[in-house]
């Protein structure tokens, strides 16, 4: 009896770790896409990168309207992972988006990426790198910035059929 018991136990032990494992597998992005694939979602990771920076640069503008920087901030935050904290581009601060939105709004800023590529992958994001080039006026700031971007299944409604779609998000900014 006693072994029965160590037996029952040992197979759901097995049992629980093997739907971990299949979780895992399934939110893996190296065990879901091939590598052509995961190319052109990097590429267009990398393009929400610059759409985010020149949304910031809408937003920074003197001339910006009210009804234009809530537009642009609508904008911003969905291209982004809940709770993300990012650098301040003017200290080492790590702070909220809403907060370097005050610090930037009708600064007239301008940004300008370069070199942007792939560092790494994990199971669930990959790390990108590039030149970030902040200027106002004839003031210049150049940082070498490295950022998060999720890549991650999460089901969707489409009417009444649910269906399973992979998003891009991006992510911490350092």
């Amino acid at each position: 009896m006693r072994y029965f018991i160590v037996i029952a136990f040992f197979f759901c032990n097995c049992l629980a770790a093997q739907e971990a494992n299949n979780t895992m597998i399934k939110n893996d992005i190296k065990a879901n896409f091939s590598v052509k694939v995961l190319e052109a979602y990097e590429e267009n990771s990398f393009l929400k990168v610059k759409d985010f920076y020149q949304l910031l640069e809408i937003y920074s503008a003197k001339n910006s309207s009210e009804a234009l920087q809530k537009q642009v901030k609508q904008n911003i935050y969905s291209l982004f992972k809940e709770n993300v904290l990012v650098s301040d581009f003017f200290t080492s601060d790590k702070i909220t988006i809403e907060k370097l939105l005050e610090k930037i709004a009708s600064k007239g800023l301008k940004f300008e990426l370069q070199n942007i590529q792939k560092e790494a992958t994990s199971s669930n994001f990959w790390t990108a790198s590039y030149a970030l080039t902040i200027s106002r006026d004839k003031e210049i700031l150049q940082k070498n910035v490295q950022q998060k971007i999720y890549f991650y299944p999460e089901e969707k409604s489409f009417g009444s059929k649910r269906k399973e779609i992979w998003s891009i998000l991006l992510g911490e900014i350092q």
